[in-house]
């Protein structure tokens, strides 16, 4: 009976350390693609023995972004994406409009354009990124970018994108929540409609 109780324990801590998604830049895949800017897998630099991605201008758009392949979510669902980048001679120039550039971040999709992860910019050594959220779509993709919404020049490298489960106890909005916040309204005037306790 214990070995029983020891292998389901030992089965369930090894799905716990498997994240939902995990990027990989080692292999040649069709799970991401450079919709601004440019992209390439760089075996030059490495994180953790793992080849990265390295994000430049390119193409007509003064941005960056990497989008991944869409992810399934459960809604009211909490989420970590997590992720390691580096940057040299990162230098962002804003327009001065909406959406205020940022350096190299992490987003969801689905998210306004100011939640993101912290970014980086200038010459930085890899640091992990990373973004909590609760979904509020049934499908959604990650993003890398950098820039977003300005112009930059300079390099940035991605390694170790993940996307998991994650508990907030306590934390802000509550599952119950997410049913009832009215969409279509500024975010000044949305309010909650709770069901009465």
């Amino acid at each position: 009976m214990l070995r029983l109780v020891c292998c389901l324990f030992a089965a369930t801590a090894a799905n716990a350390a498997t994240p939902l998604f995990q990027a990989s830049f080692d292999t040649p895949n069709s799970s991401w693609v450079a919709v601004r800017g440019s992209a390439t897998p760089d075996a030059s630099v490495l994180h953790e023995g793992r080849r990265s991605l390295r994000v430049e201008p390119g193409g007509p758009s003064p941005d960056a972004c990497v989008r991944f392949a869409p992810v399934a979510l459960t809604i009211g669902q909490r989420y970590e994406l997590s992720g390691w980048a580096r940057t040299e001679a990162l230098v962002v120039r804003d327009f001065g409009r909406s959406p205020v550039a940022i350096g190299a971040a992490l987003a969801m999709a689905s998210m306004p354009f100011d939640v993101h992860s912290e970014s980086l910019g200038a010459t930085q050594p890899w640091r992990r990124l990373t973004l909590r959220f609760v979904a509020t779509r049934a499908q959604d993709q990650i993003l890398l970018t950098v820039a977003n919404g300005g112009a930059f020049q300079g390099k940035a490298w991605f390694e170790g994108v993940t996307l998991d489960q994650a508990s907030f106890a306590g934390e802000w909005p509550i599952a119950d929540a997410i049913p009832h916040i009215r969409p279509g309204l500024p975010l000044s005037r949305r309010r909650l409609d709770l069901p009465p306790h």
